[in-house]
């Protein structure tokens, strides 16, 4: 039996509504499309805020909406905003007249989760057009109305992963239009933007990039001016039939753009900043082949939503990817590999040992599994408060795959994982939801207990069994060599433990009797 989803989205310039049918991520297929240009993004960029005459206007088309999803008898929908009401100073007045107005639910999505459903739909495009095989780089590109987003991809692995706040609308709207109409604006615009992403030059070209992928909100406008379909799921552009038409766009003013590409003015007010923003992106590297693609923030969201439903593993290769950026994150900051995956062994079976006691799922063991492989990368920066400087790393990270609530819990898990009670005086802790307060210290206890058993990073002790045995937890171990240093470290990290499950960890070797030496 079929499956109806929906997904609505709130972005900067376009509200939208896709509905697919489904009964797998295999047979998937669109039966609904519709979308109304608006002009939050404007607004926000402009002055911090929207209207409220923009929110009427919003629910009434969002009304309209509702009434297509209950044509179709859509049960299970989500309603999403992005940039514009995510950076707009009235967020929270704008979801309560969503809610008021139309009965909709109205979740605000941060970037770094925005940018990764992009990716989500974009990688199943790139493999279905048989380029993940690729041994050379694969860098994806996605520009927002508000934000610009770097994923290199090479050879299964993750390599490097940043978000910035630039977009060609915010590009545009950084500038007065006296000085978008004066002739030195091309130079202007050309430094500006070059001054914002120059420092990812040195790290792309550590890389050798064969396909720089497009994506985002104005790939149509670029398919448009070079006489392309701007609806294709996929097309492939030249790097000099580009370089061409940059060269021709950037001698055009205002009316001359319209008259050449047929264009509103509105639309041709985005050439210059879209096409040089794309010309200093194509700059960072020697790349061969442009893909443009068109996929939507709504594609990411029905394929995690219908993976999940149908219990498609697909999502499981992104998330082999995002472990290997994890991986990438630790060699950068030079933390030690065994002891990582020594904790992270130790952890994830002391998580699946108690999931009857903790109440945590996937999701939080994912995470779990994410913060043990970078949490001692503080040691790059500094010996002395090393769980600090994981804490201030990881924190600053953009890691793809995760929100960025999600990643101050691996970050505090990474603060907590050697020692310290996490109280509301601390500001990074209180900055955390009630929730996941829980959340990290159950997270934290478990990582502790972990540490401790490799305190002398040498893996000389190995796991035989774990056992829960009424208020204790056994955690059996087999050892060649003196594990002193380990047993003293596992007594004095055991009390949060206890302090958090109520069950007291024990360390013991294996053909001892706990407790008894």
């Amino acid at each position: 039996m079929s499956n109806f989803f929906g997904v609505m989205h709130i972005g900067s310039e376009q509200v939208s509504l896709q509905i697919v049918e489904y009964t797998s991520l295999g047979d998937m297929k669109t039966v609904e499309r519709a979308s109304s240009q608006v002009t939050l993004g404007e607004e926000t960029f402009k002055t911090g805020r929207i209207s409220f005459a923009a929110v009427r206007e919003l629910c009434e088309l969002l009304k309209g909406y509702r009434r297509i999803l209950h044509e179709y008898g859509v049960k299970e929908y989500r309603l999403l905003a992005t940039t514009a009401i995510r950076e707009a100073d009235n967020q929270q007045y704008i979801i309560d007249q969503v809610r008021l107005k139309t009965g909709f639910t109205l979740e605000v999505v941060d970037m770094l989760q925005e940018m990764y459903q992009k990716y989500i739909a974009l990688f199943r495009d790139i493999e279905a057009e048989g380029l993940s095989g690729e041994q050379e780089g694969i860098l994806f590109v996605d520009i927002s109305s508000g934000g610009l987003s770097f994923t290199l991809y090479e050879a299964g692995i993750l390599r490097y992963q940043q978000n910035i706040h630039i977009g060609a609308l915010r590009i545009k709207e950084s500038f007065e239009k006296y000085q978008r109409d004066s002739a030195h604006f091309y130079q202007a615009l050309t430094e500006y933007i070059y001054s914002t992403i120059d420092l990812v030059e040195i790290e792309l070209n550590q890389y050798k990039i064969k396909y720089l992928v497009l994506s985002g909100a104005e790939t149509g406008l670029l398919l448009k001016m070079l006489g392309r379909d701007e609806a294709a799921r996929i097309s492939y552009v030249g790097v000099d039939e580009f370089l061409a038409l940059y060269d021709r766009v950037k001698q055009l003013n205002l009316p001359q753009l319209m008259q050449a590409f047929d264009l509103s003015e509105s639309r041709a007010e985005m050439v210059l900043p879209t096409i040089v923003l794309y010309q200093q992106i194509l700059a960072l590297s020697n790349v061969a082949q442009i893909v443009v693609s068109g996929v939507q923030f709504g594609d990411g969201i029905t394929i995690s939503h219908i993976s999940e439903k149908s219990g498609d593993r697909w999502l499981d290769v992104v998330e082999q990817q995002i472990v290997s950026f994890a991986h990438t994150l630790g060699e950068k900051y030079r933390h030690d590999p065994k002891h990582a995956a020594s904790v992270e062994s130790t952890s994830l079976l002391l998580f699946d040992r108690l999931v009857k006691v903790h109440g945590l799922g996937r999701r939080e063991r994912f995470l779990l599994k994410v913060a043990c492989i970078l949490h001692d990368i503080g040691k790059y920066v500094s010996l002395r408060r090393h769980y600090f400087y994981s804490y201030r790393l990881i924190i600053s990270s953009d890691i793809i795959g995760f929100s960025e609530e999600e990643r101050a819990l691996m970050a505090n898990v990474a603060y907590y994982h050697s020692k310290g009670t996490p109280t509301l005086s601390d500001v990074n802790f209180a900055a955390l939801s009630p929730a996941g307060r829980i959340t990290l210290a159950k997270l934290a206890a478990i990582i502790r207990v972990a540490d401790a058993v490799d305190r002398g990073h040498l893996q000389k002790a190995t796991i035989a069994n774990v056992a829960l045995c009424g208020e204790e937890l056994i955690i059996t171990v087999t050892a060649e060599q003196d594990i002193s240093l380990e047993e003293w470290t596992f007594i004095d990290k055991a009390d949060f433990f206890e302090n958090v499950f109520g069950i007291r960890p024990i360390l013991a070797r294996q053909g001892e009797t706990p407790g008894v030496r």
